[in-house]
């Protein structure tokens, strides 16, 4: 049962529930509630809540109790609830404002994990306002009831996503660490398969998340871009064969090393050497 948390403490804050019908409950994405400034009071579910909840602190403080993991939700956070999972949250020092939605579907998970925000936990957010002005949005929508509130509610629902997406990051004080340890299974990875071809999707699908977050997470933990690091371990490797093989052709090491033509490998290995293969090896 969704509850009315109204109904059980100080009622400060504007908020609105709504009960799909067997119409919207079809669609993907729908919308089931919404709040704003709302003062946020001790909850404590130890069998979870029955759709996903996104509440995001606006001031103050709180704290999410999760997974056997204590985490703040400061100004510019929010935390995502999973279904069906066990949680406390709670204000570190009262007041704690917030904003909140829930929302269901059968293609939420699916997105979230598409998005990579695959579990309850804490995330920062890097523009809040356009997370809290979709929620105000959705507010808006759930109050006016008309025939398309529920057409509105799921379009708006997937907006809502898309914006977590590009706003929010896991703020957890594992994520550099876990990040690290995907990251180095993709350079395993790539040290084991450099004489093939290598892509964005290949090395995305090794570290568990999507192309895009792969992308993002890689750049944070190397300071470089994916293909940037594979040109390097494939020049660092061609070096090295020249040296050991010194009359072998360049276009066979190049092949070798995974390049698709001997004049690409070429460029690439100018660009980061400072000379062409040939001048390189006449300098062995």
């Amino acid at each position: 049962m969704i509850e009315n948390q109204h109904d059980e403490g100080r009622r400060e804050g504007v908020f609105h529930l709504a009960t799909p019908t067997e119409l919207e409950k079809e669609l993907p994405f729908h919308l089931i509630g919404a709040g704003c400034d709302f003062y946020q009071y001790p909850i404590d579910r130890p069998f979870g809540y029955p759709v996903y909840q996104w509440i995001q602190t606006i001031s103050g403080t709180g704290i999410l109790e999760v997974t056997g993991h204590s985490i703040p939700v400061p100004p510019n956070s929010g935390m995502l609830l999973y279904p069906g999972i066990p949680h406390i949250y709670y204000a570190q020092n009262p007041p704690w404002y917030v904003h909140w939605i829930t929302v269901n579907g059968y293609h939420i998970e699916n997105m979230l994990h598409y998005i990579g925000l695959k579990e309850s936990d804490v995330f920062s957010i890097s523009d809040p306002l356009i997370i809290a002005s979709h929620i105000r949005k959705a507010l808006q929508i759930l109050s006016g009831s008309t025939e398309l509130t529920g057409l509105d509610g799921s379009v708006m629902t997937y907006q809502f996503l898309i914006d977590l997406f590009k706003y929010v990051k896991n703020n957890s004080k594992d994520s550099h660490n876990f990040n690290e340890k995907r990251i180095n299974q993709v350079f395993a990875y790539i040290g084991e398969n450099l004489g093939r071809q290598i892509t964005n999707d290949d090395l995305a699908d090794v570290a568990g998340v999507t192309p895009q977050y792969f992308c993002e997470i890689f750049k944070e933990v190397t300071r470089q871009r994916p293909t940037e690091y594979l040109n390097q371990r494939r020049i660092d490797r061609a070096k090295e064969l020249m040296l050991k093989f010194p009359i072998r052709k360049i276009s066979d090491i190049s092949a070798e090393v995974g390049f698709e033509s001997s004049s690409y490998f070429s460029t690439v290995f100018k660009s980061l050497e400072g000379l062409s293969p040939n001048k390189y090896r006449a300098l062995l």
